[in-house]
């Protein structure tokens, strides 16, 4: 597998909406009911209508591509159209990247959280057991195609899940200019392509997930046990604002970073809006529920691998840690409840 992105030649902000010419498409379902003058005209090529959604990206779905793909005589130099949001792109990339060894890929995200971080990088993945991503591949798409005329159609609870993910990046890079999620309208082209090539720059350098790319997670050891503990009820972006807020009390309480680090991060991540139900279950749910998800954690080593705020710093911390030994506590009393979604 060729390792090395190109970033012009892979990641491409297009004006206007092309019909792809050959292959074959796999698309959200509700994709093709909102966008119809999009998949339409006399040269259709064969589409495959998909269920978007945490639980949906099971290995019964991923059958279906492959049932697909076999029926419509699709061979490794063939290219698959990849339309849709994170879990779409999640499951059709894992479905493509094992048929036949791997076909050609070309992913269109339509979603903020699929531009600026789902489908970049190469991650596939399906949830198996009950644990999120649990099978999964490294696979780039040859070419992520972003037309952001998709989002004129997402509901603002969708749009939150892909500021959660811009939010992390920019405690990451102060080269990174947040949006105001008070203003969607204020979303730039421009500004969501400086977020995906930050995400970009960082896979090229550590493909793998070995390195530099290993601070991408922050807060995702913790967020995807609450997404897997909820029956993923809390969404993704959600969860990860809400993982990133229990690293940051993790930190302060095992003397990672002092009391003015802690209460900046604090105030940074409360600008978020969270939901008040994803708030509801965090605070009635014991640590013990979600230990279960984090011991198969992917990241680990030896113990658990968190990416935790130091004194340096964001960085990847291994220790041997049982949260409920420790007296961690999922509590949400860093968050400014003046702006608590109630959707």
């Amino acid at each position: 597998m060729n390792t090395e992105y190109l970033i012009a030649d892979s990641l491409k902000l297009a004006a206007t909406f092309q019909y792809p010419s050959s292959g074959a498409i796999l698309c959200d379902a509700k994709l093709l009911k909102l966008y119809p003058e999009y998949f339409a005209g006399d040269k259709l090529l064969p589409t495959l209508a998909l269920k978007a959604g945490e639980k949906d990206k099971n290995l019964n779905q991923c059958l279906k591509i492959y049932e697909f793909l076999s029926e419509h005589k699709i061979g490794r130099q063939d290219t698959i159209h990849v339309f849709g949001g994170g879990t779409i792109s999640d499951l059709a990339a894992y479905a493509v990247s094992t048929f036949k060894r791997g076909c050609r890929l070309i992913l269109y995200p339509t979603t903020l959280l699929g531009m600026v971080d789902a489908a970049i990088g190469g991650k596939t993945g399906i949830n198996h057991l009950g644990y999120k991503n649990y099978l999964g591949s490294f696979y780039p798409a040859e070419r992520i195609i972003i037309h952001t005329s998709f989002l004129k159609s997402l509901p603002k609870a969708e749009l939150r899940q892909g500021y959660a993910e811009m939010l992390k990046y920019s405690l990451l890079s102060e080269d990174l200019v947040l949006p105001d999620f008070g203003s969607p309208e204020m979303l730039e082209d421009e500004m969501i392509l400086s977020f995906a090539e930050y995400k970009m720059q960082i896979c090229a350098i550590d493909p793998y997930d070995q390195r530099e790319r290993l601070l991408l997670n922050f807060g995702h050891s913790f967020g995807h046990a609450l997404e897997a503990a909820s029956q993923y009820k809390i969404k993704h972006g959600d969860a990860i604002v809400l993982g990133m807020n229990i690293a940051c009390d993790f930190s302060f309480q095992e003397g990672l970073i002092e009391e003015e680090e802690w209460n900046a991060y604090r105030d940074w991540l409360s600008e978020y809006p969270i939901p008040a139900a994803a708030l509801r279950f965090v605070d009635e749910t014991p640590m013990e529920n979600m230990m279960p998800f984090m011991l198969q954690d992917k990241k680990n080593g030896q113990g658990l691998r968190l990416i935790l705020p130091s004194k340096d710093g964001i960085k990847v911390v291994e220790l041997e840690f049982d949260p409920r030994a420790a007296g961690l506590d999922c509590q949400t009393a860093g968050f400014d409840t003046s702006r608590v979604e109630q959707g």
